[in-house]
């Protein structure tokens, strides 16, 4: 079962047994949503600003974390 944590700055953070993730849509000309598990410290960030949130999401993309497209 998972909780909804935040919702803004284009995020969703959720917590779904014990652990956070963050959503957010790819980007691509369709939309696709996709997953990445993260930190408490990283969700916290993701919280406070729009720019923070970004900075969450390519941190996500570049350090090699399991990133998972969510269904439609």
């Amino acid at each position: 079962m998972s909780e909804d944590v935040f919702n803004g700055f284009g995020v969703i953070i959720i917590r779904r047994s014990g652990k956070l993730y963050i959503q957010y849509d790819a980007g691509e000309l369709s939309i696709r949503y996709q997953e990445a598990e993260i930190s408490d410290e990283e969700a916290a960030k993701a919280q406070r600003s729009e720019r923070d949130a970004y900075e969450v999401l390519i941190a996500c993309q570049s350090d090699g974390r399991q990133i998972v497209d969510l269904p439609r």
